[in-house]
């Protein structure tokens, strides 16, 4: 085996020394714009990372930005499919970084075409394998976050949590219990019968993590049951949007049939059972009746019924029937409609009721009695819970 010349030993000790150099930077933690500076400075040229939605998220010092660049590659490269490097718009080298799943992927990018020189080409090969080893842990980071706040609301699902330990739980999660969600829930139907179905439903969550995160829309995805509940903090209308994750999911999951149960009622995050409990309705309707497209939550006909009486009218039978209630103090008069509220319906399931609002049984217990004394009737009387029923309705209607 022939041995180097003294310029090729020495371009070889250079690349070397220069990928332990980059290396050390990415060993301890510097920002990705601080190791792209250092890059940059080494092969003279600007250097940027973007996502697989052509996204720009880090760049050089002084870097060009490029809006052509940044233009071109969203609407003439498919990044999620781009596995091997590219040279685009005749002055640009796209590097794909190796990760997990090509949903998280991201790209290094050099403002020169690919090196002809092998010694370059190494030099850029090796410092891409450091950038990729630095893009596994984001994706793994990424990964941890999200098996987290599944495995938080399964939790909740699972356990009696009291509502300040939810609260609590859900700040130092970063999430915030008063912030509005709409739900919906998926399955794969195709599988169901096979032993493949909890893997689709895995590739399945990975696309619609990617479908929302390209709209720039936050979601929660929990795992219940082996299918996702998804929890969207939008105030859109759900159905074009998953009208169109169901086309994307196809279109890049063939062999897949989906079908979508959704809620288009927005609810305080403290509220997720009452919306995993309708999505999950809509999805049952949707699979018992063989509906193919997104089906929406729909309440009870006799709401919609109520829906048209008259406010005056409304207020009347409200008052009537409510009134002591309605004149106890504010925390003390929603608390009791609210439970009121939750154990209808909850088919009137105090202990159902009592896990959706995150108190004790005995303490929803203690409020239904203090409540019937209050108003002089009997929820086991039929007529007097019926008037209970409908009253709650209408006052939630209109106030």
């Amino acid at each position: 085996m022939p041995m180097p010349s003294n310029s090729e030993a020495e371009q070889l000790k250079k690349i070397m020394n220069d990928t332990l150099d980059i290396s050390k930077y990415i060993l301890a933690s510097k920002d990705d714009d601080e190791i792209l500076t250092h890059i940059a400075n080494l092969i003279n040229c600007d250097a940027y990372i973007m996502n697989v939605f052509g996204r720009l998220r880090s760049y050089s010092e002084n870097a060009k930005m490029d809006a052509s660049l940044f233009e071109s590659v969203i609407h003439d490269l498919k990044l999620i499919e781009l596995t091997e490097p590219v040279t685009f718009l005749d002055k640009y080298s796209i590097y794909p970084l190796k990760t997990m799943d090509k949903f998280t992927r991201r790209f290094v990018v050099f403002s020169m075409k690919m090196p002809k020189d092998l010694s370059n080409q190494l030099l850029i090969e090796n410092m891409v394998n450091l950038l990729s080893l630095e893009n596994m842990q984001v994706s793994i980071n990424l990964n941890q976050v999200r098996q987290r706040r599944n495995e938080l609301f399964n939790s909740i699902l699972t356990q009696n949590l009291p509502e300040n330990a939810f609260e609590d739980t859900l700040k130092l999660n970063g999430l915030d219990s008063n912030s509005m969600y709409k739900a919906f829930e998926i399955d794969e139907i195709n599988s169901v019968d096979t032993g493949h179905h909890q893997e689709d439903m895995h590739r399945v969550n990975d696309y619609i993590y990617w479908y929302f995160e390209k709209l720039q829309i936050p979601i929660i995805l929990i795992s219940w049951h082996f299918k996702p509940f998804i929890l969207v903090k939008t105030k859109k209308n759900l159905l074009p949007l998953l009208n169109e994750l169901s086309k994307f999911i196809h279109e890049n999951f063939v062999e897949s049939k989906t079908q979508i149960g959704y809620t288009d009622d927005a609810k305080p995050l403290i509220q997720f059972k009452k919306l995993l409990r309708e999505a999950d309705e809509a999805l049952d309707v949707a699979k018992r009746e063989n509906i193919l497209k997104p089906n929406k939550f729909i309440p009870q006909q006799v709401e919609d019924i109520l829906s048209l009486v008259p406010k005056k009218e409304a207020d009347m039978f409200v008052d009537a029937i409510l009134g002591p209630v309605l004149n106890l103090k504010e925390d003390e008069k929603d608390e009791l409609i609210e439970l009121l509220s939750y154990y209808y319906a909850d088919n009137q399931s105090i202990s159902m009721a009592a896990n959706d609002l995150f108190i004790h049984r005995n303490t929803a217990v203690y409020r239904l009695k203090k409540l019937e004394k209050l108003l002089n009737m009997s929820l086991n009387d039929v007529s007097d819970s019926e008037q209970l029923r409908m009253a709650t309705k209408l006052y939630l209607i209109h106030h």
